[in-house]
């Protein structure tokens, strides 16, 4: 993903189709409705699974004498590994207890609705089986087995979107020339490399590998990671590419750039935003945005890293994600053996038990005349008073409390001077069968508390509104 020039290097990421031919919308207008038909899926589902799986699970953050104890451990190659030693791994790499059903399972059970695989990142190691090089998972290592297909092919089984993550402006294991001003190119391999090899490898080896994922894997997603080493007409062929052989396929906007908030809309290139790694925005864009998060500093596995984030946060990143228009496409980075950490399954079981009480409030809503009300809201220092998120669907209103209220609830924003402007019908919380007791007055309305929690870390009010 993106370098974070303060303290980490980032994790980019990631049968046969007759070709067919999109009909290019001849106006502004019709390009943003096909955007709007392609993405419906992806606006609705909120919720993803990143996995950050290659070569770089073997280190699992050391190499050598060299320890990472936090960081991104996918980006160990940077650390002027060679390419003749750093390809070794391939050679060792047989993950035997790889399951691509056993992941889309626990994806389902966390309440996900789409993956998105690193088929190939920075170190330039194939994760499918490709014509372009024998430097892929099924030629060149003891497993032989092409998981890109095992995941395609589980995900479409368990009605789960697949993703293919491609790092198409870094490949360390061929010459790309100098760089730019990220210097995040290979250097200490092809100190002669010179900018039109960057040229040749697109042409070549890049975009061939595209069309080899849209042609044999159909994905629904394709997920970039650029750092403006393509030229604009380079950007603009890859994207009618995938626009000719997969019209519907959607794409994020690290084909071309992630700076936000966009300089114009509709947007160019891209079906929605993807925001820096673990960037939550700090209020509604007007466009579809995703945060990129990871469970602990590490994209790709890292043995030394125990610090995870808890199932709670996890929870709270959700709602506070999509009730600011975003989706949340969490990452798992699997060990060598081709098994998802321990530590992860159990968060996002928990995570699952959340969703399923409180999913309501999540797939296909929308966002509300405002993300939120109490202190972090107002971005206040003191405490007091209940945190509030809210999501809206159809003639409802999400009211996610973050913490367990223990006395009744005021929402201030159904008060005299609050944003609703619109009368109550009747309030209910997800997952009780308590009545709850209500009333609207200028203060805002008030909401009484059931005598027992429905579930953990965060709480639904689903506010009726009058038509």
């Amino acid at each position: 993903m993106k370098k974070l020039m303060v303290v980490l290097m980032g994790l980019s990421l990631c049968g046969s189709l007759s070709a067919q031919t999109a009909v290019a919308p001849s106006t502004e207008a019709g390009e943003e409705n096909a955007r709007q038909e392609r993405i419906k899926w992806w606006r609705d589902g909120k919720f993803g699974m990143f996995v950050c799986w290659g070569l770089y699970s073997i280190p699992a953050g050391t190499w050598k004498d060299k320890v990472t104890k936090r960081g991104y451990a996918e980006w160990v190659m940077f650390n002027t590994i060679p390419v003749k030693e750093y390809e070794q791994l391939a050679t060792k790499f047989n993950p035997v207890k790889f399951d691509a059903g056993a992941w889309t399972k626990l994806a389902r059970q966390t309440g996900m609705r789409y993956m998105v695989f690193t088929t190939k990142f920075h170190d330039g190691f194939s994760m499918f089986k490709s014509k372009l090089t024998p430097y892929n998972i099924v030629d060149a290592t003891p497993f032989k087995r092409d998981v890109t297909r095992e995941l395609a092919e589980a995900c479409h089984e368990a009605g789960l979107k697949f993703g293919c993550y491609y790092s198409v402006d870094r490949d360390w294991y061929r010459p790309q020339g100098p760089g730019n001003r990220f210097k995040q190119n290979n250097t200490w391999d092809y100190p002669d490399s010179k900018k039109e090899d960057f040229d040749t490898y697109f042409e070549t080896f890049a975009k061939p590998q595209v069309e080899e994922l849209l042609t044999h894997y159909r994905p629904d997603l394709f997920w970039f990671d650029e750092i403006h080493m393509k030229t604009d007409a380079q950007d603009e062929s890859l994207y009618q590419t995938i626009r000719k052989i997969r019209p519907e396929c959607v794409i994020n906007s690290r084909l071309k750039g992630c700076g936000t908030p966009p300089d114009k809309l509709p947007l160019r290139q891209c079906d929605y935003l993807s925001l820096g790694d673990n960037e939550i925005a700090k209020r509604i864009m007007g466009v579809e945005w995703e945060n990129a998060g990871s469970m602990n500093s590490s994209y790709g596995y890292n043995q030394n890293d125990v610090d995870w984030i808890s199932a709670k946060q996890i929870v709270f990143n959700l709602v506070e994600i999509v009730s600011k228009g975003g989706n949340y496409l969490l990452n798992v980075g699997p060990t060598a053996e081709g098994l998802i950490p321990q530590a992860c399954i159990d968060r996002l079981l928990e995570v699952g038990a959340w969703m399923d009480v409180n999913q309501e409030c999540i797939y296909g809503t929308s966002v509300w005349k405002v993300f939120g009300e109490g202190p972090s809201f107002e971005n206040k220092k003191e405490t007091a008073g209940m945190n509030i998120r809210f999501t809206a669907k159809g003639n409802s209103l999400y009211a996610i409390c973050l913490d367990w209220p223990e006395k009744d609830v005021v929402v201030k924003a159904f008060g005299k001077t609050g944003v609703a402007g619109q009368k109550v019908a009747g309030v209910s919380m997800l997952g009780v069968k308590d009545e709850i007791k209500w009333s609207q007055s200028d203060e805002g309305l008030t909401v009484s508390v059931p005598k027992e929690k429905p579930c953990k870390h965060a709480y639904v009010y689903k506010i009726d509104l009058e038509k």
